[in-house]
């Protein structure tokens, strides 16, 4: 089921934007504030690390690609994916 942005900031739940990008996926961390993240997770605007479990995919092909990742990578064994609808 599709989920939205507003969701996950109600979930207050830390997010990657995934997309496919020049044949390769991309991963944009964001804080569930939605502020986009640097490469140390943290968040000025909530002055906290975030926690990046969600993927949010814009995509089907993205969709396809993170489901992969989750159920194959033992680093994304965690993680819940969904198209951003």
């Amino acid at each position: 089921m599709p989920i939205k942005l507003e969701d996950l900031k109600n979930e207050r739940q830390d997010y990657f934007i995934v997309h496919w990008e020049n044949d390769q996926l991309v991963m944009e961390p964001h804080c569930f504030c939605g502020s986009e993240l640097g490469e140390d997770f943290y968040c000025a605007a909530c002055d906290r690390k975030c926690d990046c479990t969600f993927l949010a995919c814009r995509d089907g092909q993205a969709l396809s690609l993170a489901e992969k990742l989750v159920h194959g990578e033992p680093t994304f064994k965690n993680f819940k994916v969904s198209l951003i609808g």
